[in-house]
């Protein structure tokens, strides 16, 4: 399989089964990250969403015209970003966002209880407390009042204990005139007992409660606020700034003005340099190229950024430019993979060799560029690592095995770095 294609947009392009560049870095990290990667589940950094956005702009102007906008500080003022913000709004609209405490929900449940199913310990108990009351006003309690109500009914008192007065009294009151007072408690007790049975008393009872019923007690979350401020607010008083980046910006990724006036000044200085400028002004960018390793037999794909008669031109943003630290960031990053995978892939797909240099372009003032032609032993040392990564790969395949760092659980001996084994104790 050999394919050389134009215009094909990104997403198709990384969605395609082929292995590539990126792809072989995490795989010699492991293959356990590899097959994360994979799935597709690692978000980008912001250092990786910037540099995205650095390419287009230096190698396709219209594409990026037509995916990034820089943001309108101006026409945002005022609108609504923060929960902070949210609240203040809330408050000015009379709209109720913190959690309810005890006595609030108690009032949203029965507002809510249509069916009268839920009843509250405090109601039942003050109930019974007036029930209470009634019933005990006229009971008989002490000795005297025992002794006038056995002379009402004729009965001889003499010299009758409590209990035994009690025992006449109730002899002798066919018209059940008299209560006890003992009695009448005793009664209230299995009432109390009774009535009290599933009532709500406590703060998760009533949150159970108003679980059953649809009640809202919690404090709002972000987006519950919105609907709520958006219902109360009749006058469209409020903007959410959410809702004007879309109806400023429709789908479209987002800079900061810093972030473009960085680009523009990252653009200039690329075409300022002479080798770089050179580079560019001629070819294609963003080609695509699939094809079939002849070894392990995998679908292979590269993308240069340029490509020109004789060579293939990579844009890289970075810390610094310099050619100690450039290098550095080739050997951390996998570049010397990548230049020579690419320069085998273009071999492979068009049968042309060519040369691969790096555009380097500092992120920061004074945004300087410098441009590097990959070596021999560069290109080599990255060719025997990616090999090793295809040969790793098409195991893992074969024997449905994706390991990570310690393929067989082993247990290893770890020791300090050399630089921080020199270390020494001031006496």
């Amino acid at each position: 399989m050999k394919r050389f294609v134009r215009n094909l947009p990104i997403k198709d392009y990384h969605a395609g089964e082929e292995i590539s560049h990126s792809g072989i870095v995490k795989l010699l990290k492991s293959p356990e990250h590899y097959l994360q990667y994979k799935s597709g589940e690692d978000e980008p950094t912001p250092a990786m969403e910037f540099g995205s956005a650095f390419h287009s702009f230096i190698l396709e102007p219209e594409l990026f015209a037509a995916v990034y906008s820089v943001v309108d500080e101006a026409a945002l003022t005022g609108t609504l970003a923060t929960l902070d913000d949210y609240k203040t709004a809330a408050t000015q609209l009379g709209v109720k966002f913190e959690a309810l405490n005890k006595d609030e929900l108690k009032l949203a449940i029965k507002a809510a209880d249509t069916n009268f199913t839920v009843r509250f310990k405090d109601d039942v108990q003050a109930d019974i407390a007036s029930f209470s009351a009634e019933r005990l006003a006229g009971s008989l309690a002490t000795l005297d009042e025992l002794k006038q109500a056995a002379e009402s009914l004729g009965i001889a008192i003499g010299k009758m204990k409590k209990d035994e007065l009690k025992e006449a009294i109730k002899a002798f009151d066919g018209e059940s005139k008299f209560k006890f007072r003992e009695d009448v408690q005793a009664e209230i007790a299995v009432l109390t007992a009774d009535k009290l049975v599933g009532t709500l008393a406590t703060l998760d009872d009533y949150k159970a409660a108003a679980t059953q019923l649809g009640v809202k007690f919690e404090a709002l979350n972000k987006d519950e606020f919105k609907l709520a401020i958006k219902a109360a607010d009749t006058e469209s008083v409020f903007k959410f700034r959410e809702d004007e980046y879309s109806r400023l910006y429709g789908a479209k990724i987002i800079l900061k003005q810093d972030q473009m006036d960085a680009l523009t000044a990252m653009r200039k200085s690329v075409f300022k340099h002479a080798g770089a400028a050179g580079m560019l002004v001629t070819g294609e960018s963003e080609t695509s190229l699939f094809w079939t390793d002849e070894i392990t037999g995998l679908k292979c794909r590269v993308r240069p950024d340029h490509w020109f008669e004789g060579g293939m031109a990579d844009l890289k943003s970075c810390v610094s430019a310099n050619k100690a630290d450039f290098a550095k960031a080739v050997a951390n990053l996998g570049y010397d993979i990548e230049a020579a995978f690419y320069i085998d892939g273009m071999k492979a797909v068009t049968g042309k060799s060519v040369d691969f240099f790096f555009i380097a372009v500092e992120k920061t003032a004074p945004y300087t560029t410098a441009c590097y032609k990959a070596s021999q032993e560069m290109i080599e040392v990255g060719r025997a690592k990616y090999r090793g990564a295809l040969e790793l790969l098409k195991w893992c395949q074969e024997n449905n095995q994706y390991p990570g760092y310690q393929p067989n659980g082993e247990i290893e001996t770890i020791d300090l770095p050399r630089w921080a084994a020199n270390f020494e104790l001031e006496a």
